[in-house]
């Protein structure tokens, strides 16, 4: 055979065959269904129209699918309008708006945007989700529909560290070669990966990894990262070019892109971690423990320059402890030397081990990756640098942020203004365009309410676990969002107060569908069901996407009898389970039921058996589902069917015992005494009760 031929033949065997076999293999698996999609949006019908919707599997592909990592809701229709401006956020939880879920950036930057073209409809859709980093954002990117926005705003750099493929994630190794992991990616959403995986983890025990729980930042606590670790190179040419390919990315999808840097707690956020220097001699490290300890009492005294002198005399023995740092610029800061403190605060962030915030370096970056793509789509903002300016004299600190890189109010309202300015400038609005004040925002978008109580509260909980209370001014920080809550709690007052506050922002048309739903919520706690009513149809009306919307008004109408009315409310809220089990089931039963109460027993029985059947696991709502099918056959005398559905309710009931799924439920005995009596069984009542029916 000719050498020609040989080498085809090679080839051909070596090369195209296995390609064949492993394509029809992948395609075989995505057609019956094995494994799931990666990309970041489904795209589905809702009454006709198609609609994109978040996939909550998307950031599986990172995470360990029990820590519950994913994109927030959102719904959105697919069909362009030629008059909407539509803008996606990318990035970590600070652009996800944490912990004010509802006064983020998302928010406050639509409200800028919408008074700055009133004759416009505006939607800002956060893509963001805690936790994630570049690796992650670049996903999101590349798995984004092309003309899909107008505009992506990245705020992303704080987790580059503790996030996937960082040196200090607690759940991968690092890599070095930002292709291997792009690669080993690509690999994972494949179907025979998934398959392959999913025999694997049926073959072997479970591992704590499968059964891992979201615990916050204190799950990266023993994961330090020093500066001079070689790894970190990588992580800053991994941000570089993940930042670098996800604007190119974006912006060959139609998106002007709008880069920010990222503005951090330098001035009240002591470092997580400081690591000593070289090995010292016993007789050093005693001298820099008593310099230590002088300047800490110097500054506790307000005796500054004494502070400083002492604070410098122990940076001489260890020039590296990032704790150090911190509080000669705290006692540089009170002698009025702001540079002085600026630099210090700038060495404690990039010494802090515990590398929660974007360093210097990281904005350096973004700098330079903004510097050179300069040009059509593109638009760069330095949040960082607007921060320190709304500071001045000071560096940012809690007059902006609530701890190291979480926004307050004030904070969102600064990163918002900037980034409205550029959107706006991208799109020739009104010359001039000055953002709204911060007071005015505040009173469009209900800040603060009652959730921001709460979310305060959350905060202080979280802080109660490591890191926060290994840093220097952790004290300080408690005393901050205990005076924080209070302030809030006295401005927000009752509901009436709430509610009588909010009537001006709704009689001015500007009201989006949040304020209605906190009036929706608000009124229901004062039984004002009329303005429940008025004010869950406005939110249909201004944003027919949200599930829990039409669950309060099928409530509402459930309790005033209004049976008819519900039955479509149910059944529209179906579009927005997500695939959840347990949305589900609640649904389908409550329809059931609805449809029973209208007459129509065939309907209503095929509902609630459809729950026993097909969702097992929703214990409560079976149930439910079984009582609603005995009663009903109790009121039509079907005793036929009431003998059926008593059988079937006592065999799932032991089925559960069996399994030990009732443990799940400590009711059940209880609750099948209850059932069974209203079937009539009085026996197995007894027995249920007396803990018997086995």
């Amino acid at each position: 055979m000719p050498d020609v031929k040989k080498i085809a033949f090679s080839f051909i065997t070596v090369v195209v065959v296995p390609l064949l076999f492993f394509g029809l293999l992948e395609f075989g698996l995505r057609v019956t269904g094995v494994g799931t999609s990666f990309d970041y949006f489904h795209e589905i019908d809702i009454n006709g129209e198609p609609h994109y919707q978040e996939n909550p599997d998307f950031a599986d592909q990172f995470y360990p699918p029990s820590l519950n990592i994913g994109p927030v809701e959102n719904t959105f229709a697919v069909e362009p309008d030629p008059d909407r401006v539509r803008v996606f956020v990318l990035g970590g939880s600070a652009a996800l708006g944490f912990p004010h879920k509802n006064h983020g950036l998302d928010r406050l930057l639509e409200t800028q945007l919408r008074a700055a073209l009133p004759s416009q409809p505006v939607e800002v859709i956060n893509l963001a989700m805690t936790s994630v980093n570049s690796h992650v954002v670049y996903a999101v990117a590349k798995s984004l529909p092309a003309d899909s926005a107008d505009f992506a705003v990245i705020l992303m750099g704080n987790n580059e560290v503790v996030g996937p493929y960082g040196p200090g994630t607690f759940n991968q190794n690092f890599l070095a070669n930002t292709t291997l992991i792009r690669g080993l990616q690509a690999l994972k959403r494949t179907r025979i990966w998934q398959a392959l995986d999913g025999l694997i983890q049926q073959l072997r025990p479970t591992d704590a990894l499968q059964d891992l729980e979201w615990e916050g930042m204190q799950m990266f606590a023993n994961n330090g990262v020093p500066q001079d670790d070689p790894r970190m190179e990588g992580v800053y040419r991994h941000f570089g070019n993940n930042l670098a390919d996800t604007v190119d990315v974006l912006r060959g999808k139609g998106m002007h892109v709008v880069v920010s840097s990222v503005p951090v707690n330098l001035r009240q956020s002591a470092p997580f971690l400081s690591v000593r220097g070289p090995a010292f001699s016993q007789d050093h490290l005693d001298l820099w423990r008593e310099r230590t300890r002088q300047g800490a009492e110097s500054a506790a005294a307000a005796n500054w320059n004494e502070a400083v002198a002492h604070f410098q005399a122990a940076l001489e023995i260890d020039p590296d402890y990032a704790d150090t740092h911190f509080r000669l610029a705290t006692a540089f800061e009170n002698l009025g030397e702001h540079d002085e403190a600026r630099a210090h605060y700038e060495r404690a962030l990039d010494l802090d081990a515990l590398r929660f915030r974007a360093d210097t370096r990281i904005n350096q970056v973004i700098q330079e990756i903004a510097g050179s793509a300069e040009g059509d789509a593109f638009s760069f903002v330095d949040s960082a640098a607007a921060f320190e300016e709304a500071s001045q004299p000071f560096q940012p600190g809690w007059n902006l942020l609530l701890e190291h890189v979480h926004f307050d109010f004030a904070g969102n309202h600064v990163l918002a203004a900037g980034i409205a300015r550029a959107i706006v400038s991208a799109l020739e609005g009104p010359a001039g365009f000055e953002p709204l004040p911060a007071a005015e925002v505040a009173r469009r978008v209900g800040f603060p309410n009652h959730d921001t109580i709460a979310e305060i509260e959350n905060l202080q909980g979280m802080i109660q676990h490591p890191p926060f209370p290994g840093q220097s001014n952790y004290a300080d920080l408690q005393v901050f969002l205990s005076g924080k809550r209070e302030r809030f709690t006295t401005a927000v007052g009752s509901p009436a107060d709430v509610i009588e506050r909010r009537k001006d922002i709704v009689r001015s048309g500007l009201a989006d569908w949040k304020v209605y739903f906190e009036l929706a919520v608000l009124n229901e706690r004062q039984r004002n069901t009329a303005a429940v009513y008025y004010h869950l149809n406005r939110i249909l009306e201004l944003y027919p996407h949200n599930r829990e919307s039409y669950m309060k008004l099928a409530e509402a109408m459930s309790r005033d009898g209004k049976w008819n009315e519900v039955i479509p409310l149910l059944e529209q809220s179906l579009f927005y389970t997500r695939g959840d089990e347990t949305k589900i089931a609640e649904t389908l039963g409550w329809l059931g039921t609805a449809y029973l109460r209208t007459g129509d027993h065939e309907k209503g029985t095929d509902q609630l058996l459809e729950v026993t059947k097909n969702y097992p696991e929703q214990i409560g709502t079976n149930l439910r589902a079984y009582g609603n099918l005995i009663r009903s056959a109790r009121e039509r005398s079907n005793d036929k069917d009431l003998d059926r559905y008593a059988r079937d309710l006592q065999r799932y009931a032991r089925s559960l015992q069996r399994s030990g799924k009732d443990k799940e439920y400590p009711l059940l005995n209880q609750r099948m005494a209850q059932l069974m009596t209203m079937a009539g069984d009085e026996q197995a009542a007894r027995e249920w009760a007396d803990g018997q029916s086995e």
